[in-house]
């Protein structure tokens, strides 16, 4: 009801990016402080059409900050933890509930490479603190812990940069396979309609106009 307010040229853009949009692979941020990182892992998910980013929040309220994300936040969905203790063990479960296979980021060359990581199944890669790295809640609970080779003296790659390079490899192999990543048809409607209702002016009017207007066809 609200695409007659949108421009033949944006319902086209939303359609094509859309069509690239895929939640077999998702993203979590666990205890994210640094709001330039956050930001920049969320145009990062954006730009390779991972729809959902976790988001938990122990011991830092994660914040965007709109000079990194460049508009992204509007196009990507956000799960968001409250601040507390248990913030990752709800995320967890609620992955789970979905079922994701959680697999955890370390700069341990001890643990499977991401090019050998299997993602047959749905996949969300955890990500932790700029700092510490994850907890150890969440190192003992994930499924596996990958790496991303490196051949230098630094230690680890910022976590910005981490999240690029994974999601390059992972997204590259799985639109190059067999596996359904594409959203269905209904999620597709329902990104739309939340999509639409962003960039229509006063969209709430228009809903309720239409949502009258239904009203009044059933009573008639």
């Amino acid at each position: 009801m609200l695409k007659e307010f949108v421009t033949p040229h944006k319902v086209s853009t939303i359609n094509q990016v859309l069509s690239e949009r895929t939640r077999h692979l998702t993203v979590v941020l666990e205890d994210i402080y640094h709001a330039q990182n956050a930001s920049a892992v969320m145009r990062t998910c954006d730009c390779f059409g991972i729809q959902d980013l976790y988001i938990t929040q122990r011991l830092h309220d994660y914040e965007v900050n709109p000079n990194v994300v460049r508009g992204a936040s509007k196009w990507i969905t956000q799960h968001k933890y409250e601040r507390e203790e248990t913030s990752t063990e709800k995320c967890f479960k609620d992955l789970k509930k979905k079922n994701y296979r959680i697999v955890g980021t370390t700069p341990s060359k001890e643990f499977a490479s991401i090019h050998d990581l299997d993602i047959t199944d749905k996949t969300a890669i955890i990500f932790g603190t700029e700092l510490q790295g994850l907890t150890d809640y969440a190192k003992e609970q994930v499924d596996e812990l990958v790496h991303i080779p490196m051949y230098g003296f630094t230690e680890s790659f910022n976590i910005s940069v981490s999240a690029a390079l994974l999601l390059q490899e992972l997204v590259s192999r799985l639109k190059s396979s067999d596996i359904a990543w594409q959203l269905t048809e209904v999620e597709k409607e329902e990104l739309k309609l939340e999509w639409y209702s962003r960039i229509v002016k006063r969209s709430d009017i228009h809903i309720n106009n239409y949502m009258r207007e239904r009203s009044q066809i059933s009573k008639s």
